[in-house]
């Protein structure tokens, strides 16, 4: 694998661990633009069984590494700023401005070292995974963007992807 392939699968790992740490799973089997879709399953406490909700989100992910973002580690800053491909920033006009459509299509933008040594470090007693993601999702109504190759997009830093991010997703679907 490239190294970028490598980089995608830690990121879809990281974004898969977090869901699964609070009782989310990936439900993928194809991609179309789409590396997880994240569901939930609820118990039904009359028959005593788990089913899965009818509730979804899709994630398409970027793995960087940290020289394709800009003002991360600016303090100054409240965003990050990403050079994102137009082709993938049109799927994700298409998702947001699709009519009837349930299922929201997120960005995460995972931020990796320089140092392909020290995006993972495996100790007896924990698993060290550097640096973090963002998410960022298109509101309705926007345009499909004319540029040749990429559109920058401001990732606002309050987006990181924390253990409550799939909760707070999936609260905004109600």
């Amino acid at each position: 694998m490239t190294d970028n392939d490598i980089m995608e699968e830690i990121s879809k790992g990281y974004l898969e661990l977090i869901a699964s740490r609070n009782g989310y799973f990936n439900s993928i089997h194809r991609d179309y633009g789409t590396d997880l879709s994240i569901r939930k399953a609820k118990l039904c406490p009359i028959r005593k069984r788990y089913l899965t909700t009818g509730k979804a989100i899709d994630i398409q992910v970027k793995a960087v590494s940290e020289k394709y973002v800009r003002d991360y580690d600016d303090t100054s800053k409240t965003f990050v700023k990403y050079d994102l491909e137009v082709k993938n920033y049109n799927d994700l006009i298409d998702r947001a401005n699709e009519n009837g459509s349930f299922i929201p299509l997120i960005l995460a933008v995972f931020i990796m070292p320089e140092t392909k040594n020290e995006w993972l470090n495996l100790k007896p007693e924990e698993l060290i995974l550097k640096k973090c993601a963002f998410w960022f999702q298109i509101p309705s109504g926007e345009l499909h963007s004319q540029n040749k190759y990429t559109v920058t997009i401001d990732i606002p830093k309050a987006n990181r992807i924390a253990m409550d991010f799939y909760d707070v997703q999936f609260s905004a679907l109600d």
